[in-house]
């Protein structure tokens, strides 16, 4: 069945299809603690361990956490609860928060929802329960900043919902569906800079970006493409036909729309030579890669020959784009560079101009996703079962 919804069609569905969602994220994945303490930020929580209810938690009530021998330790500041194998920290009212402190970090993260813990290679997994616009919501900060106009974070609610969804069991063999890394989303907390982010993720409860089969897309998005985004087999190994490439002037003047990198000319012929067997003695390859100056975004140096990657240099290098010039001064090689990320799908400083001039959200998402439809998940939910 071809999807020929619009976002018209939205009004008609009930907003079902969001509302019941939760999400189990992984928290400082990579860097488990092995000790932590814990305090309600709002409302308050039943904590369980082995299942069995241990306190109420709330106030100015502090709980510490840490990993004994393989299980887990727990007491307050006044009274030892014992060890447990398993933690359950359960919100008792809608709203509440949790205030979590690594040991040895000055920085607390405040969640929305409920936690378990359970021990881990003598540290602590800690799986965020959360309701999805909550998570949301805190991604949209995290990911985007508090600056920005609603209708921005509008865009970012939309696509950080449905690129959730889209990957929710990444991490499913670690007993949790997303990480708060950048490999999935950065999530560091609950929203609590700007309240426009809580508003824009509200206006747009349970949209997300599908294709004409009613699947949800890839929304991939970088930090600023310098002038041209990429298609999606330019970067990675697969065709998408709503990830094309096309100009966008928007992001040109914005903060990471220029960067140079430097080094010296035996340095990078050595580099080509070694690296990639590029043939730095043959006059006519070594002369593109002294002077390289394209039109518009290209993806290999030295295109009808060695045909050197220029995601590959990018990567090698720790440079910011893959979209850059060439130029031979003196001694020294210099990059001059376009953009700051891999160039797919949306640009997000692109897109913060776009809603700075006005533009509403569903136009900027069109404007960079080809032939997408915004709809609710209640309409996903309704097609795929008729």
């Amino acid at each position: 069945m071809r999807l020929t919804l619009t976002l018209i069609l939205v009004s008609i569905f009930l907003r079902v299809g969001a509302s019941n969602k939760v999400l189990e994220i992984g928290l400082f994945w990579g860097e488990e603690p092995s000790e932590i303490t814990v305090q309600t930020g709002e409302g308050s929580y039943s904590v369980l361990g082995n299942g069995k209810e241990l306190i109420q938690l709330k106030g100015g009530t502090i709980l510490r956490v840490n990993n004994v021998n393989g299980l887990l330790h727990i007491r307050t500041l006044s009274e030892d609860l014992g060890t447990y194998y398993s933690l359950e920290i359960n919100r008792n009212v809608w709203g509440s928060s949790l205030k979590i402190q690594r040991t040895g970090h000055k920085s607390t993260h405040e969640f929305h929802d409920n936690f378990s813990i359970k021990p881990y290679r003598g540290k602590l997994r800690i799986i965020n329960e959360v309701y999805i616009e909550h998570y949301v919501a805190g991604v949209v900060e995290s990911e985007a900043g508090s600056r920005e106009p609603k209708e921005y974070y509008k865009v970012q609610s939309v696509i950080c919902r449905t690129y959730a969804l889209n990957n929710r069991r990444r991490h499913e063999a670690e007993g949790f569906q997303l990480c708060d890394k950048v490999h999935c989303q950065v999530y560091h907390r609950r929203s609590l800079s700007n309240p426009d982010i809580v508003k824009g993720t509200q206006e747009t409860i349970g949209i997300v970006i599908v294709d004409s089969d009613i699947d949800l897309v890839n929304a991939a998005f970088h930090s600023n493409c310098g002038g041209y985004t990429c298609n999606s087999e330019d970067v990675w190994s697969g065709k998408l036909e709503y990830l094309r490439a096309r100009v966008d002037e928007n992001c040109l003047e914005e903060n990471h729309s220029y960067w140079r990198y430097a080094t010296t000319k035996s340095k990078w012929f050595d580099y080509l030579s070694v690296k990639h067997g590029y043939p730095v003695y043959e006059e006519e390859a070594a002369q593109e890669a002294l002077q390289y100056c394209p039109d518009e975004r290209d993806h290999f140096l030295n295109e009808n020959g060695a045909r050197v990657p220029f995601k590959q240099i990018r990567y090698d290098l720790g440079l910011l784009s893959a979209y850059f010039t060439i130029d031979h001064v003196q001694d020294s090689i210099i990059l001059e560079g376009h953009g700051y990320g891999h160039g797919v799908g949306l640009c997000q400083e692109g897109a913060m101009n776009m809603a700075k001039q006005g533009e509403s959200y569903a136009d900027i998402l069109h404007y960079y996703y080809k032939n997408v439809h915004l709809v609710n998940l209640s309409v996903i939910d309704f097609f795929r079962a008729n």
